[in-house]
C-alpha cells in the first residue's frame, strides 16, 4: 500500500473525506478563483443535490489500496481546506500527483506541506516499499503557485501536453524517488 490512511505533518493531518467537509469542499468547487486553472477554467456546473450525491458517493467508494487523495485539515482548528494526493491520470497515462484548495488557505505553504507528506508515503525512506519510480504533475502555465509548488517539491519540467478542456499545451512535471530522497 502506498498512502496510508491519514498522513500527519507537522501543522495538517490527511485523512479520508467526511459528510462534514462537503459544504467547504462544494464552496471551493464553485469559486471561480479557484477553478480558473483548472480543465477549461468552469466551475462545478453541478446542483448542489447533485455535487452531494456525488460526494456521498465518493466517500462510500471503496479503497483501491495504492493510490488516492486524502482530505486537508488544518491541526490548529480542524478545518477542511482541500484536498491532496496521487492517482491514475487517464490524461497523463501515469501516476499524477494532483491538489485543489479554498482559497482562504492559500499562501500559507499548506500545499508544498501536504503534498511533501503524500511525496514520503510514495517514495517511504525506508526502501521496504518499493512504490513508484516516478510521478507526475500538471499545471496550467499561468498558474505560478502551483508552479511555484511542484519546484519546492523538486519536480522538474518534463514534457508538455495539449490538453482539449484548456484548449493549450499543459507543462507536465516530474519527480522520481532519487530526486525527492536527496532533496529531504
Amino acid at each position: 500500500m502506498i498512502l496510508s490512511p491519514s498522513v500527519d505533518t507537522p501543522r495538517l493531518l490527511l485523512k479520508h473525506e467526511s459528510l462534514n467537509d462537503f459544504e467547504r469542499f462544494y464552496a471551493m468547487s464553485k469559486d471561480p478563483e479557484v477553478m480558473q486553472y483548472i480543465g477549461d477554467g468552469s466551475i462545478f456546473h453541478w446542483t448542489r443535490e447533485t455535487a452531494l450525491e456525488k460526494f456521498k458517493a465518493g466517500l462510500d467508494r471503496p479503497d483501491d489500496g495504492e493510490f488516492g487523495t486524502l482530505a486537508v485539515y488544518t491541526k490548529d482548528c480542524n478545518l477542511y481546506i482541500g484536498w491532496c494526493g496521487i492517482r491514475y491520470s487517464k490524461f497523463l497515462d501515469h501516476i499524477e500527483l494532483g491538489y485543489r484548495y479554498c482559497r482562504d488557505s492559500w499562501f500559507n505553504g499548506y500545499a508544498t506541506e501536504a503534498a511533501s507528506g503524500i511525496l514520503s508515503e510514495a517514495y517511504p525512506l525506508t526502501g521496504i516499499n518499493p512504490g513508484i519510480d516516478r510521478i507526475l504533475a500538471c499545471t496550467h502555465p499561468q498558474n505560478i503557485g502551483s508552479i511555484r509548488v511542484l519546484e519546492k517539491l523538486g519536480f522538474t519540467y518534463a514534457f508538455s501536453k495539449l490538453s482539449r478542456p484548456a484548449g493549450m499545451d499543459i507543462p507536465v512535471y516530474q519527480i522520481d524517488r532519487q530526486t525527492f530522497k536527496t532533496r529531504l
